[in-house]
């Protein structure tokens, strides 16, 4: 067996589905589902019963589960031993998803540089769910994602929930409200981002919207916000947004093409900070990271 064996067995057992454990490894299934045969032929036991669309783990899938998050973590935990001197002055590498308001990821930088002057501080943009296994290979000590995580070895502190307008065309029957909720949406088609830049978050997000009655869901191929206004534009269709004063991807709605209408339901989506729970209490570095952040924010979460 590898360690490569062992990530896909531990990202198939927490998504409980091979094509979202293959999203979050940056793989297509087939290799997934490869790596996870040869591990129940070398243990000699069935790890997962598979069903059409539903995967869970069997007696001896749950009874490894565990052990091997383990090892992942102490493997994972071998970088930091031999690069990362305690009377180093080392590289404090920081990410950040690309898709959150700029002035968030602008904070948490300022709070880094104050904290340790003279350091150089590495930035990483990406999305959310290529930042995750960034932090748990001990690549990145402290990463701006969006949250929850379903990751056990990752820890979190929320510090801005998003408050969403909706996106129509100008002249859309709905543009001249003054605000809207999620019923007056019901008969319409919403247009989302792909689920692949956060599953989990994403996942969610469409649930809550399924709940509300926004059954007709259109799915971006990419998180490209010119596409997003441009099929807006021809579809007549409807999206979430930050409000454009945000900047970052909302700007792209600041146009007169468009309206922007408050939404009156709070949708609970979160924008957080996240490390590994076991370099904050080993690396000083990582636990200074988490102590100003906490200090930062702690119990005082943005709205955006």
């Amino acid at each position: 067996m590898d360690v490569q064996q062992l990530r896909c067995f531990v990202a198939v057992a927490e998504e409980l589905h091979f094509g979202r454990a293959a999203e979050r490894l940056h793989l297509t299934p087939s290799p997934v589902s490869r790596a996870v045969r040869d591990l129940e032929r070398e243990f000699g036991v069935a790890l997962f019963v598979r069903r059409y669309h539903q995967v869970e783990l069997t007696t001896d899938g749950r009874a490894l589960l565990d052990p091997v998050r383990d090892v992942l973590l102490r493997v994972d935990g071998l970088k930091a031993l031999v690069t990362a001197p305690p009377t180093a002055r080392r590289v404090v590498h920081v990410g950040g998803t690309h898709l959150s308001p700029p002035a968030v990821m602008d904070r948490l930088l300022a709070v880094t540089e104050q904290r340790f002057p003279g350091h150089d501080i590495e930035v990483t943009t990406a999305p959310s769910a290529e930042l995750l296994p960034g932090l748990e290979r001990g690549e990145l000590d402290l990463a701006l994602v969006h949250l929850p995580l379903d990751r056990p070895d990752l820890d979190s502190l929320v510090v801005a929930r998003y408050t969403f307008c909706v996106v129509t065309r100008a002249d859309d029957p709905l543009a001249g409200r003054d605000e809207l909720s999620l019923r007056d949406l019901t008969d319409r088609t919403m247009t989302i981002g792909p689920s692949g830049v956060q599953p989990t978050a994403m996942n969610r997000h469409i649930e809550r919207l399924k709940n509300a009655g926004i059954t007709s869901i259109h799915r971006m191929p990419d998180h490209d916000s010119a596409l997003l206004a441009a099929h807006i534009r021809r579809s007549h269709g409807l999206t979430l947004t930050l409000h454009p004063r945000q900047g970052g991807s909302s700007r792209v709605f600041d146009d007169p093409a468009f309206a922007v209408v408050p939404l009156r339901d709070d949708l609970e989506f979160l924008l957080g900070v996240a490390w590994s729970r076991h370099r904050a209490g080993h690396d000083d570095v990582v636990g200074e990271l988490v102590g100003t952040v906490r200090q930062e924010w702690a119990g005082h979460p943005l709205t955006l």
